[in-house]
């Protein structure tokens, strides 16, 4: 296995920035997920009035979408997740902030022509789209110049079809020497009051692979998810990254030393509900994050998913902690006690929503606290009232 390193070379001034991206103790508990872009969307709307101070370390595996036209063209991760998120925590209490927001998440047509999809561009580079021209002198300068950027960016081919805006702003954001999505962060942070820190667990250009329990390798994200593409008809047995899908080999990544410590000082870690595999196992696989887990002494937390993600074929509540267990541990420097990874299981009182139950006994041997409330709000299916999950995830941080 060929280890790709990270690039950035000038680590210590990342270290730095961690107090300026605001984890003043006045503004809130530091609760870390590990998580996609869409899981945590509503339940980011509670966690904004309870802390300032969320990290959210998201996946840019993504292979599907209009992230996989900006992938394929310009060689950067995916950034649609990390779109996603940056928006869900964005605290728009003006009406000037809810234009940008509907600007950010603003996708072009899907049933005209490349040029008139390029024409509408450039109507926003001149600031005569109709929401852009709404906004203040700051921001539609601001906003006309990035579109305008992209534009001199854009090849001749690329497809512009169903294109998110959001998107687009993360393209060729190489300027002042900062990583590309790193500065299209920033970039949102200027035309948004986002009140958390949002970043990609690694930063790398890699794909998710799984091999399958039938000796089969699924290669890409938007194929192990069920949303674009049928459901795996047999289980996941091993998650890696690689490369591309021409070149399957498995490489691993290094994760990068700002991510390490918001890990290491977070107040709680929550392996939260979401895309079993390609959302929560795969921000696990870089190089370092167990150790980094392993090495914060405060509580982490797993919230399992309720009845069915097409993700877990044949998974009991057993076979999720262990599998999660099995990641955290794998390329660590010392394998630590379970309870140093998963220190607490929180369920609903209902043990009918979990596969196989719950191993008690199991979860005893291991040193995993069992913690059980009221969670559960009864739509056409069962979901985690978003307003309990954070009382209770509150709680267990304070002790």
């Amino acid at each position: 296995m060929r280890v790709k390193p990270y690039a950035q070379s000038q680590m210590q001034p990342q270290l730095q920035k961690l107090d300026a991206l605001g984890h003043e103790s006045l503004r809130g508990k530091k609760l870390l997920f590990f998580s996609g872009g869409s899981a945590l969307r509503t339940f980011c709307q509670p966690l904004l009035k309870a802390t300032q101070n969320s990290i959210h370390l998201v996946t840019p595996f993504d292979s599907g979408g209009s992230s996989a036209k900006i992938r394929e063209h310009f060689s950067l991760p995916a950034v649609g997740d990390l779109r996603n998120r940056l928006l869900a925590l964005s605290h728009n209490q003006t009406s000037e902030q809810k234009i940008i927001a509907r600007l950010l998440s603003y996708r072009l047509c899907s049933n005209v022509s490349q040029y008139s999809l390029r024409d509408h561009l450039q109507s926003m580079a001149d600031g005569l789209d109709p929401l852009v021209a709404l906004l203040s002198q700051k921001h539609r300068e601001l906003f006309c110049h990035e579109i305008g950027r992209i534009l001199q960016s854009l090849p001749v081919g690329f497809d512009l079809e169903g294109a998110c805006i959001g998107n687009l702003l993360f393209i060729d954001s190489k300027h002042l020497g900062k990583s590309s999505l790193q500065s299209g962060i920033e970039l949102f942070h200027q035309m948004l009051d986002i009140q958390g820190v949002v970043r990609p667990i690694v930063e790398d250009n890699l794909h998710i692979a799984a091999y399958l329990q039938n000796g089969q390798t699924i290669i890409g994200q938007h194929l192990l998810t069920a949303k674009e593409t049928p459901a795996l008809s047999s289980a996941i047995t091993k998650l890696y990254l690689c490369e591309k899908a021409s070149n399957p080999s498995a490489v691993d990544c290094l994760l990068q030393p700002t991510n390490r410590a918001y890990i290491e000082q977070a107040d709680i870690i929550c392996y939260p509900p979401g895309s079993f595999f390609t959302s929560i196992v795969a921000n696990l696989l870089p190089v370092g994050v167990g150790d980094a887990v392993g090495k914060n002494p405060n509580q982490k937390v797993y919230i399992p998913n309720l009845g069915n993600d097409p993700e877990q074929i044949g998974m009991s509540l057993e076979d999720c902690v262990l599998t999660l267990l099995s990641y955290l541990r794998k390329n660590t420097q010392q394998a630590l006690p379970a309870s140093q990874y998963i220190s607490t299981i929180l369920l609903d009182v209902n043990d009918k929503y979990y596969p196989g139950g719950i191993p008690f006994e199991r979860l005893r041997e291991l040193g995993i606290t069992v913690i059980q409330r009221d969670l559960v709000t009864m739509r056409s299916a069962p979901f985690y009232n978003d307003e309990l999950l954070l009382k209770a995830l509150l709680e267990i941080s304070a002790g």
